[in-house]
This record gives C-alpha cells, sequence and structure tokens, in this order.
C-alpha cells in the first residue's frame, strides 16, 4: 500500500511530495490543480516497468498523436532535457525516471567516393526510456517508435522483473464493456451479493442478476430481467466501480472524477459501499473529485467509523506549480464543510 509519493517534472506538476495516504483517499480542488496528473503518476509508478503506459493515460485522454512532440506533453513545460520523476513508499520503494530520447540520422560522408561512415546509434528512432529501481534494484524498459511509422512501436521491458502490483486506472471515460467482461471472476467466487447491493443504490428493486452472452441482465420484479444498460449510467458506473475494486485485490483503484453520472443523493451510499468493497479485498483506493457533494458524502459515510483508514487532500498548486496538498482527518474535513470552501 502506497503512503506517500513524490513528484518532478511530470505534466504541469514541477514537484509535489504528498504523505499520509491511507486504504481509502479522496483528492479535492479546483480543475486544472493537478488532480488526474496525480493519479497518473501513481499509475505510471504501479506499472512501473511498461513504457507504454504515458502513451495510454493520453490515450485515456483523447489525445492518440506519438510523434516526438506529441511526448513531450508529459514533460513539464514540455521540457524533455530533464527525466519525469515519480517515487513511491511504503514497504517497498519504487522509483521511476522516464526520459525522452530522439536519435536523429547519423550517417556521414568523409571520403572523396561518397562512401558513408555509421555510428552504432539507431536512426530515425525516438521514444521513452524507463530508468527504474525497486528497492534499490536497477531495470530498464524502451519504447521505441521509428519516424517513418510512428504509429508502429517495439517494447522492451526489463529482464528479470515481473510486475506482481495490480492496478486499474477509472477514467471519467470508462469502459464499460471491460467491466462486464469482469463479473466473470465475481461469479466464479459466489461474490454477487456485494455487486447487487451496489445496484440497490440506484434502484431499490434490484433483486438478483445473471450474466449471459457477455451480457449482465438485471432483475427488478419485472416479468423479465432488463439489460443492466437499461437502467441509465449510475447503475453501469457502480457495476463499474464495484468489479475494478475486486479485480483490483490486493491491489490499488485510481478513480477520476467519481461523481460523474451519480446524482448527489446517493453520494453517501456509494461511499459506504465502496469503501466495505476496498476493506474486503483489501484494495487502496485514489479517488477524485471537484464536487462538494462528494466530500459530504465521504463525511457522511464515514460518519460511525473509528478507524483510520481513510484521508482526504485538498490539492492547490502554487505559482510556481508546486502541487501542494493539506491532509484532512474525517474531523477536518467536516470543518472544512461547514467553512464552505468553494472547489467547484
Amino acid at each position: 500500500m502506497f503512503k506517500e509519493v513524490e513528484i518532478e517534472r511530470f505534466r504541469s506538476i514541477r514537484y509535489a511530495h504528498i504523505e499520509g495516504f491511507e486504504r481509502v483517499n479522496l483528492f479535492f480542488g479546483k480543475n486544472n490543480c493537478g488532480k488526474s496528473s496525480l493519479l497518473e503518476s501513481l499509475f505510471l509508478a504501479s506499472g512501473i516497468s511498461n513504457p507504454l503506459l504515458p502513451v495510454n493515460v493520453n490515450l485515456m485522454r483523447g489525445y492518440q498523436k506519438v510523434r516526438p512532440d506529441d511526448l513531450k506533453y508529459d514533460f513539464y513545460n514540455l521540457d524533455a532535457a530533464g527525466p519525469i520523476h515519480i517515487k513511491t513508499m511504503d514497504g517497498e520503494v519504487r522509483d521511476l525516471n522516464i526520459s525522452l530520447f530522439e536519435q536523429q540520422p547519423s550517417s556521414v560522408s568523409l571520403v572523396k567516393d561518397g562512401a558513408d561512415i555509421l555510428s552504432n546509434v539507431e536512426e530515425n528512432k525516438y521514444g521513452l526510456r524507463f530508468d527504474f529501481k525497486i528497492n534499490d534494484v536497477a531495470y530498464l524498459s524502451q519504447l521505441k517508435f521509428d519516424s517513418s511509422k510512428p504509429d508502429n512501436a517495439s517494447r522492451e521491458v526489463a529482464e528479470n522483473y515481473e510486475e506482481s502490483l495490480r492496478c486499474t486506472y477509472l477514467s471519467p471515460k470508462y469502459d464499460f464493456n471491460t467491466s462486464i467482461r469482469g463479473l466473470k471472476k465475481v461469479i466464479q467466487n459466489k461474490d454477487e451479493n456485494f455487486i447487487i447491493e451496489g445496484l440497490r443504490i440506484i434502484e431499490p428493486k434490484v433483486n438478483n442478476f445473471v450474466f449471459t452472452d457477455n451480457e449482465m441482465l438485471v432483475d427488478i420484479g419485472l416479468r423479465n430481467r432488463i439489460p443492466v444498460n437499461m437502467m441509465g449510467d449510475g447503475a453501469r458506473k457502480i457495476v463499474s466501480l464495484l468489479t475494478a475494486v475486486y479485480d483490483c485485490k490486493d491491489g490499488i483503484l485510481l478513480i477520476d472524477e467519481i461523481s460523474n453520472g451519480f446524482h448527489y443523493s446517493v453520494m453517501r451510499d456509494l461511499w459506504r459501499v465502496l469503501i466495505d468493497a476496498a476493506m474486503r479485498n483489501n484494495t487502496q483506493l485514489f479517488v477524485t473529485t471537484h464536487d462538494i457533494d462528494s466530500i459530504k458524502g465521504l463525511r457522511d459515510a464515514t460518519a460511525c467509523r473509528s478507524d483510520n483508514s481513510i484521508a482526504a487532500f485538498k490539492l492547490l498548486r502554487t505559482v510556481d506549480d508546486e502541487l501542494k496538498a493539506f491532509h484532512y482527518s474525517l474531523e477536518s474535513l467536516d470543518y472544512s464543510i461547514n467553512q464552505e470552501i468553494e472547489i467547484r
């Protein structure tokens, strides 16, 4: 379980050091303060050997180009002269440096007949280099593109390293079909009840569901079961969230803009079901919002809890682009709400 993170030169974040993470962590703040970038940095650290992840997080933002200048968008101030640095700490230290390399044609003519003397670097290649350490043991992974065929890439994953940490990133544009496929594992382990409990937040009449022909059919007391798609965005997202918690057992789940698709009145019960699922599956949650109703929902859902497994952080970006995180206990979080802190 991550306890703290240090970030340098990633997207809009020049520097950040945040500590005090718990089992369930909520980040809140104004738009463009760095919430999504913080989640993305945790995602990169969780898949520390996979150099394709920076491209994947850009795809989640709807950006598909992979030319050298496009890859520079991940670097602070578009300056790839220095590497992105992300370090997470708990019982294990993950230390990642991401560099952009560009190798231009290097042939030169040194003799009159025009014969070329070539260097030993690959021509017209560019890409991302992952230099990383796990508890001070060093590894290297690379993602290489050919400038003549930028849509094709080759990935060289670090030898003698196999990732054991399971992590999923749910962007606001989540893939519901992926979540539906994950239901197979839930059903195989006879754990349907926590999905049913979640669906009852949206529709109290839910009795059960079945999964057949890659379709989830829900019994809400009608003559026939209905596809969960017909129950609206809220029902689909609850299935996605709870299935992802289950799939990330003993791992990490990152949820960007949790309130998307939900009415404010369900946030308390949503948090309650999510927290219970995270505890049950030993999943660490990192969640963002810019909606005060999400914060109130967390406060109300945890009003009767006596453990210290939940933390909230208000994020602010300073004028020199340092990301500051102000740690709130549940008691101080209630105070911040009463003071009507404007985060919309």
